[in-house]
């Protein structure tokens, strides 16, 4: 965990004053220009973050004019799925107590007191309300999710927001190692420090993604318990070539090219963490012509990336042979096309 940064103290009415100065830019929410302090204190703050589909590339990043000379840092580039994940509700309190239901999102609640914390609210309570369909330990991001919907809550509830690099810092104070569910564009990011390496312009690729939990009755992973990887001199420079394509496929939205690149990161990680049934994955997804095959690095969950004009019934055809490895599909999804449509 990187060292705590400092917190912004913020008061009352300081806050009153960034929503006066602040509420046009803040899209989806009513301008509070004209809002009286007893209505914001009374308004529920809702929140709302994305969640992902594993990486498309995990592995470790090395600064360029430093090569040699500090160690490699933990990166990686998610796959983005384009429905909301966690939707939370936040109602602000007449006491410090910090309330959550259901009472196991322990890390929801941890983030809404670092956000009170950060807008100047210490003495400052409420209960929250958290609601996220996605299932944990599958490599899913549903613990980030619930991380950046509640702080994004509590500021809500506080006629504000912050940026995703603060949202980052909040969160990787929460818990540790995070997702960049946070930001719009593309990034390389660093999940246990919570900072972008790099801003990649452009849109992800369109992929027809069909997903597949491979290993249904191991009932997750917990991520942070596992080790972060010690990787060979070998391994570091193929990172550093898979980034340099990465970064490529990205600005030139190359589906084939992206594809190549999640594949080959999936194959190195087996060296830390062996997905159940990957080899037979690896042979699934050429006999399906697929353009390649995507994981959770951390998790159980696997897609198989398919061009984006491919239909429903590239995962039905999946279906007979999945159920034969043991392995469950949980349906497909599109992703790259809503942010080329500038959305």
């Amino acid at each position: 965990m990187t060292a705590k940064q400092p917190r912004h103290e913020t008061s009352v009415a300081a806050i009153d004053e960034l929503v006066l100065s602040e509420g046009e830019r803040h899209s989806g929410r009513e301008d509070l220009a004209g809002t009286s302090r007893a209505h914001l204190r009374s308004r529920p703050g809702m929140g709302f973050a994305g969640r992902h589909h594993g990486e498309i590339l995990q592995g470790a990043w090395r600064p360029p004019s430093v090569r040699g000379a500090t160690e490699p840092v933990p990166c990686l580039v998610t796959m983005p799925v384009p429905e909301h994940g966690t939707r939370v509700q936040f109602v602000r309190g007449p006491g410090a107590a910090l309330e959550v239901e259901p009472a196991w999102k322990v890390k929801a609640a941890r983030a809404a007191r670092l956000a009170l914390d950060f807008l100047g609210e210490r003495r400052s309570g409420g209960r929250l309300t958290v609601d996220c369909p996605v299932p944990p330990g599958l490599g899913l991001g549903s613990s980030t999710s619930d991380v950046v919907a509640a702080i994004r809550a509590v500021c809500d509830a506080h006629g504000t927001s912050l940026e995703p690099r603060q949202l980052a810092r909040l969160a990787v104070e929460t818990e540790h190692a995070i997702d960049p569910i946070m930001f719009d564009e593309g990034v390389l990011f660093a999940p246990r420090q919570g900072r972008v390496l790099e801003h990649w312009q452009g849109a992800l690729p369109e992929f027809f993604v069909v997903s597949v939990d491979t290993d249904p009755q191991r009932g997750g992973i917990d991520t942070l318990s596992l080790a972060v990887p010690r990787y060979t001199a070998a391994e570091l420079a193929e990172y550093e070539e898979l980034i340099c394509r990465a970064r490529s496929a990205f600005r030139a939205r190359d589906a084939r090219a992206m594809a190549g690149v999640a594949t080959r990161s999936a194959e190195l990680n087996q060296r830390f963490l062996p997905m159940r049934g990957f080899a037979d994955l690896r042979a699934l997804a050429q006999q399906a012509r697929c353009l390649g095959l995507q994981i959770s690095h951390s998790g159980t969950v696997a897609g198989f990336l398919f061009d984006s004009a491919a239909r429903d019934e590239a995962q039905d055809r999946l279906r007979p042979a999945l159920r034969a490895l043991g392995m469950r599909c949980l349906g497909a999804f599109r992703t790259g096309a809503t942010r080329a449509a500038g959305n």
